[in-house]
């Protein structure tokens, strides 16, 4: 992350959701959190009439295939944080939140309170650019410095509600961190999760990058050289019973699965498939 910034990632993945592949635009308020540079470039088909399925077109395929997985990935969390809610779930926990914007553009959010745990820098930045736009939820922002603080502890200082269910949505994260890190934010996450409390994670698994031995050379060393080295790999379907045995896995797929769930008409990009999504359910509690 550069100083005082997000992350590049995270700019990225905001474009992508302002963009869209569509007319139906996933996400509306990216074009106020972006530099104003690329919140034009999001913005763009509102004011291009009958190019604009052209433009987004060449941005699709600018980017191999990543404006369509952002969008599957975010609409199949999307899918499964509607069913959290629907279940009574009142309390929504966003780790390394981003420039997420769900609090403002999901309206089933509106009796919900949204944690929303990040850097402090990070959040500066996103309170300055979101203004004075009004979110559907209520939204709290726990300031965390990943490396010397843990996010448990702010989350209770901010009201969070251990004894009642929650959501968890950790998303495009866990592929930046040693397995180690990831194993201690699911110990975290699960001292405060009450039975009933769902989990929404992506997650890297291992060798699955495209473009065969160029990409498995080429693709990390980009990702180091921007700043986010990629480091944690998980195998599919037993990720979260193998780490903390009281979650039970519910759905673990790519983004295949998530076009068949979503019923979207972004496509899964072959260079992004070792990205997968795990929902996981908390069955019980333990002392």
């Amino acid at each position: 992350m550069r100083k005082g910034l997000p992350s590049g990632t995270s700019f990225v993945v905001s474009f992508a959701r302002g963009l869209g592949v569509d007319d139906q635009v996933l996400d509306p308020v990216a074009r106020d959190l972006l530099p104003s540079w690329l919140g034009r470039m999001a913005d763009a088909p509102r004011h291009l009439g009958g190019a604009a399925a052209l433009y987004r077109k060449a941005m699709r395929a600018t980017t191999f295939g990543l404006i369509d997985h952002a969008v599957l990935r975010t609409r199949a969390i999307d899918t499964h944080l509607a069913s959290a809610l629907q279940s009574g779930i009142d309390q929504v926990v966003i780790l390394g939140a981003g420039l997420d914007a769900r609090a403002w553009r999901l309206p089933g959010l509106g009796m919900t309170t949204v944690f929303e745990v990040d850097h402090p820098a990070t959040q500066q930045y996103k309170q300055r650019r979101i203004g004075g736009r009004t979110p559907r939820a209520e939204v709290r922002y726990v300031a965390v410095d990943f490396e010397k603080e843990r996010f448990s502890e702010g989350l209770e200082r901010a009201g969070f509600r251990s004894a009642d269910a929650s959501m968890w949505i950790w998303e495009g994260v866990a592929m930046y961190l040693r397995r180690d890190a990831i194993r201690d934010t699911l110990e975290q996450l699960t001292r405060l999760s009450a039975a009933g409390s769902e989990l929404a994670m992506t997650y890297r698994v291992p060798g699955m990058l495209p473009f065969g031995a160029l990409g498995r050379a080429a693709i990390p060393a980009l990702f180091k050289a921007a700043g986010e080295p990629l480091k944690g790999t998980l195998e599919p379907h037993d990720l979260v019973s193998t780490v903390t045995p009281e979650w039970d896995v519910v759905y673990d797929d790519d983004a295949r699965g998530w076009q068949k769930l979503t019923g979207s008409l972004a496509d899964p990009a072959r260079s992004f498939l070792g990205e997968r999504l795990a929902v996981a359910r908390r069955s019980s509690q333990t002392d």
